[in-house]
């Protein structure tokens, strides 16, 4: 994935309406009005957040009839996940490795 594009990726999953967007977009194709529905904005603001994902890859649209259908774009995330899979086992100054792995598993028990 080139620098510019994961640069956007990240930017639109920093704002946490657009994680929830994304969440939301996880189960099945929305519309705007449907995507409003938990959201305390207009129309108008969630439309700019709909646009930032857009940019970013992260979902893409599609109009049938009056609506405007949105649908998850997984690639990106896929992308990210391969690029932060490299930071699994992490070396602290001491020379310590310290795996995510074994963090994720102290959290789930």
């Amino acid at each position: 994935m080139k620098r510019g594009r994961q640069d956007r990726v990240f930017r639109a999953v920093a704002d946490p309406t657009r994680r929830s967007i994304l969440e939301r977009l996880q189960r099945r194709e929305l519309t705007v009005i449907e995507l409003c529905e938990p959201f305390r904005m207009t129309q108008p603001s969630l439309s700019k957040h709909l646009a930032v994902l857009r940019r970013s890859g992260l979902i893409a649209a599609r109009r049938s009839g009056r609506h405007r259908y949105y649908r998850l774009a997984p690639e990106p995330l896929e992308q990210i996940a391969a690029w932060a899979a490299q930071f699994r086992d992490l070396r602290d100054p001491s020379g310590h490795v310290w795996r995510l792995t074994q963090i994720d598993q102290r959290k789930d028990t």
